[in-house]
Order: structure tokens, then sequence, then C-alpha cells
């Protein structure tokens, strides 16, 4: 045997060995996330989508609402867990985990704003059936205003918590962010890349640096049952979470909305979180454009000022809706 056979035989096992490792690291980090099994109730609730099952919560009775989860790592109805009851006394609430993510099927598939456009109408249509408000956050915001604008039967008034802002929402998938996700759907390589960016301590560290106003003053308990549960929803149904996340990325979720948001005729509300970074600018950008958009700011809050202080949030909400 050659000497350069032999080295091309060695760093073929290497690399076999590597990449085996690197497959059990990934089963690992999906069987630490996924350990419990997950628990259901009469609230829980399956719709069958064209592009896949749906996993919903819904709750109480009269007028409906419906909470729409960001699009990041790890987003799911969990979100809102804690308006989810209290809103639920005096409105019928739904609250989706949307394709790709929670607990909801999660498709080998491109995931765009139209995906998730047609996705909640059809929701509306088939499951709640009426006319219903709509509270949303993130990236999530700018495509109900669209969807608002298309079908303004199937809305009443919508409450943006953090909407996306208007320049972020511009931005289109380019060379670079379309071979990022390339990169993240490759099998076993693609997967530990996607596990580095949505481990545990990484989830922790965006909540931290990003979601959360003032993490050492949150409640310890509360900490660790909100990073739970987007660990655990960011892995389930394994190797799958990661499509949605790679078509967050490379920007295929964003929409453009200036002319919707110019004619919409829709009540619209935009909750902040004083922390959010640009927030005072984006909401400043939406009234440019519609003039009729009320807003909040609440104190102490960034991200997710339904996590922080969700029962500010829900007075908000009812004080808004109790004006139509």
């Amino acid at each position: 045997m050659s000497k350069g056979t032999g080295l091309i035989r060695n760093i073929s096992i290497l690399t076999g060995l590597s990449i085996a490792s690197i497959h059990v690291l990934n089963r690992i980090e999906t069987t630490s996330a996924c350990a419990e099994p997950t628990s259901r109730t009469r609230e829980d609730k399956t719709y069958n989508w064209r592009y896949g099952i749906i996993d919903y919560k819904v709750k109480g009775y009269g007028t409906p609402i419906l909470l729409l989860h960001d699009l990041t790592i790890g987003s799911s109805k969990a979100e809102y867990r804690y308006l989810y009851d209290t809103l639920s006394q005096n409105r019928k609430v739904y609250v989706p985990d949307l394709l790709g993510y929670g607990i909801s099927d999660k498709p080998v598939m491109t995931y765009t704003a139209s995906t998730y456009e047609d996705l909640i109408a059809d929701f509306i249509k088939n499951i709640i059936r009426s006319k219903t408000d709509v509270v949303v956050t993130g990236t999530t915001a700018p495509i109900i205003i669209k969807l608002a604008h298309a079908n303004p039967k199937l809305i009443r008034n919508i409450i943006m918590i953090n909407p996306l802002g208007l320049y972020d929402q511009n931005l289109i998938p380019s060379t670079q962010t379309k071979l990022l996700k390339i990169l993240i759907n490759i099998p076993v390589i693609g997967t530990f890349f996607y596990n580095l960016k949505c481990n545990r301590a990484a989830i922790e560290g965006l909540f931290k640096k990003e979601y959360l106003y003032d993490p050492d003053s949150f409640d310890n308990d509360k900490f660790n049952d909100i990073v739970t549960a987007y660990y655990r929803a960011a892995h389930e149904k394994g190797i799958f979470s990661k499509h949605a996340y790679a078509s967050y990325l490379s920007q295929y979720m964003n929409c453009f909305i200036l002319s919707e948001l110019q004619e919409t005729d829709h009540s619209v509300l935009i909750i902040g979180g004083e922390g959010e970074k640009d927030i005072t600018d984006n909401i400043e950008n939406y009234n440019y454009y519609n003039g009729a958009i009320e807003s909040v700011i609440i104190p102490k809050t960034s991200h997710l000022p339904q996590v922080e202080r969700p029962e500010e949030v829900i007075s908000n909400i009812e004080v808004f809706l109790s004006n139509d």
C-alpha cells in the first residue's frame, strides 16, 4: 500500500468518525430537550392543514382572539402562556404553533411569509370561523398586516408586540443568506450548526441579552420555565426543527408592506418594550405611513413584555379592544 493510499484511508476513517460523533451529539441534544413527554389536555387540538398538522390550544367563550408567536429560534405558543388563561376569562382564545414551530409539523420546505399568510387565513376560516382580533409578535406582525389588507373580513383589530422594523421587513434573500440556508439544511453538519445556535445555553443567552430587560431581577423559576419551553420547542420533531430557522435566517419570511400599511382600515396598536432595540424609531416609521396606529411602551421590558409583565400587556390589550 502506498503512503498516499494510506493517508487517504486514514483521513476517510477520521472524517467518518468525526461525522459519527457529531451525529451522536445531535441526537443527545434532541433527547435532552425533549426528555419529558408532552402533556396534553382537552384544550389541545390539531388542525390538518395542507402542509402539515398544526397544534393549537383553545380556551374560553366569547369574542375570539388569536395569539400568534414570533418566528425566531424556539418560538411557539409558549410565548403566550402567561396571557392565555387570563384572556380566556372573557374571550375565546386560540394560540397555535405555526408550521415549523413547537409541536406542529416541520416539513422539509422553504418557509415564506406567504406560507404563514395562507396558514393563518385558513386557520381563521376553518377553525375560528369568524372575524377575530389578533395579537402578534415580531416577524409575524407584518404578515398579519398583509393578510388583513388582502382579507379584511377575517381580522377585526391588530395588536403588534415589538413588530419587525419596516427596514428589516424589506430585506430579501441574498446569495449569502441562500448559502447559509443550504448549509443549515445539510445533514449532520447543518444540524450541528443549528444545535450550536439553539442549545440550552444559547437560548439562555438570548433571553439575557435580547428578550429580557433585566434578567437579574427576573424570577428564577419563571426564567427556567420559559427557557425550557423555548429549548424544547426548538428541538421538537428532531432534525426537522432546523428548516424553519434556515428560512428565517435567510430572510424568506420577510414581506414588503408599505402600501398595505398605508391603506389598512383596521385599528392597530403597537406594544413596545422599553428595552427593545430601535423600538421608538420603529413606531415612528409605522406612524409615518399610518398616523392612526396607536402605541404604548411598557417600562422595564424588552422583546417579550408578555413574558416579563403579562398583566400590563393584558391591560393594554383589553383597553384597546374595549374601544372597538
